[in-house]
């Protein structure tokens, strides 16, 4: 190998880390095209909850009788990225990201020392040319990516799991209450180039997973589809994207016989000056309620359940060199009943029907690499017998980021 000579170039680490090979904070190259860099940032919060009782006669699974505190990583864990950049050759521009994600929390008992888990979420490989890209490895979805990267608790805390994330060390976020987690997969994924003004279109075949619920199709004879459309560009001064999603998936065995899966979505941004205008949704079956696929996907029959959620949001950034940024959101999931589920109500154990939370959220930047982070969220869920429950959420946090 020939000796190099290295240089340093210091750049701002990207906010969208999870949507594919982000900019470096520090770039190492060589003299015969080589090049390696790393990106990403530690954060954590304080989250105290604050609930109601759950209501009698329905499923459990979805409320949390439990007040407290807790010290977590927000929605997002730590990460430490490392990206290699090859030489182009032939045509062809080659490169790969392998990104941990580490958590600085742990179960809520003083000794528990082995659930902070290094979490590896991207591992993958890119080749670029004139016919557009080729991602080979594992890196977020497609289907409801983008639902999940426009939305403001992304950078922030969101919501708490059951026991107050006992045997988590991250926050969820919105899962649940306006999109389900697209999570990050084994996939090979084809982008074309940009035409007709910023448009791209995007097909990946991906590792199929189990459909669960209350019962479960675990044979897999076929890849899940995910694909998406998109356009960027700029109304006058004002920049704006909008897309659209979808997934399908069959599987089959067990009670569950054959099902499919299969959701579409869409969303858009727009920048209005100062202001920022977003909304997302998706309607599908078999998605679940939380995370897609793998749960309350299917009845007790082996029925798909259909559902369909939606995020509405607004922010507003602040006229002090854009350092303090505003913002209001509200999502919510909705959970169609069954046969099987309005038996089980007529049981005494009622299906969720609706997760809602609105959440209230000021960020502040001390520096291009320090961010202050405050959220407040209330939560409400309704059942298909008509009983609700509340929860309220407090969160203060901090970034580094590189």
């Amino acid at each position: 190998m020939k000796s190099r000579r290295f240089s340093f170039v210091a750049a701002l680490a990207a906010l969208v880390l999870l949507a594919g090979t982000a900019n470096a904070a520090v770039v190492v190259g060589g003299s015969d095209g080589w090049s390696f860099s790393t990106d990403g940032m530690v954060n954590l919060f304080a989250v105290y909850q604050t609930s109601d009782n759950i209501p009698d006669g329905v499923n459990s699974a979805y409320a949390i009788d439990q007040e407290g505190f807790r010290i977590k990583n927000g929605f997002l864990p730590n990460i430490l990225a490392f990206n290699i950049k090859a030489p182009t050759m032939k045509g062809l521009d080659m490169g790969a990201r392998i990104g941990f994600y580490p958590s600085s929390a742990h179960e809520n008992r003083k000794n528990a020392r082995f659930d902070s888990q290094i979490d590896l979420r991207e591992v993958f490989f890119t080749v670029d040319g004139c016919f557009g890209q080729f991602m080979i490895g594992k890196g977020l979805s497609l289907f409801l990516g983008d639902n999940l990267l426009t939305e403001q608790t992304l950078m922030g805390a969101g919501r708490l799991a059951g026991a107050l994330n006992a045997g988590l060390g991250v926050t969820l976020g919105r899962i649940g209450y306006g999109y389900l987690y697209p999570n990050f997969n084994s996939q090979i994924r084809y982008t074309t180039p940009e035409f007709m003004n910023g448009t791209k279109i995007q097909f990946g075949i991906y590792d199929p997973s189990v459909i669960d619920g209350d019962t479960t199709a675990d044979v897999t004879n076929m890849p899940r589809l995910e694909g998406q459309i998109s356009n960027a560009g700029k109304i006058g001064d004002n920049p704006y994207k909008v897309y659209f999603n979808a997934l399908w998936q069959d599987a089959k065995g067990g009670t569950a016989g054959d099902v499919t899966a299969w959701g579409t979505a869409g969303g858009f941004v727009l920048g209005m000056g100062a202001f920022e205008l977003s909304g997302s949704g998706f309607y599908g079956k078999a998605l679940g309620t939380n995370t897609m696929l793998d749960a309350d996907s299917l009845d007790a029959n082996g029925k798909e359940r259909k559902s369909f959620g939606y995020i509405g949001q607004i922010t507003y950034t602040m006229p002090n060199e854009g350092k303090t940024k505003l913002g209001l959101s509200y999502g919510e999931n909705r959970f169609g009943e069954t046969d099987a589920d309005e038996a089980a109500r007529a049981g005494g154990n009622a299906f969720i029907k609706k997760q809602g939370m609105v959440t209230g959220m000021i960020t502040h930047d001390i520096t291009p690499n320090l961010k202050l982070v405050g959220e407040v969220s209330y939560i409400n869920h309704e059942w298909h017998n008509g009983a609700n429950w509340e929860v309220e959420m407090f969160s203060v946090g901090t970034f580094f980021l590189w």
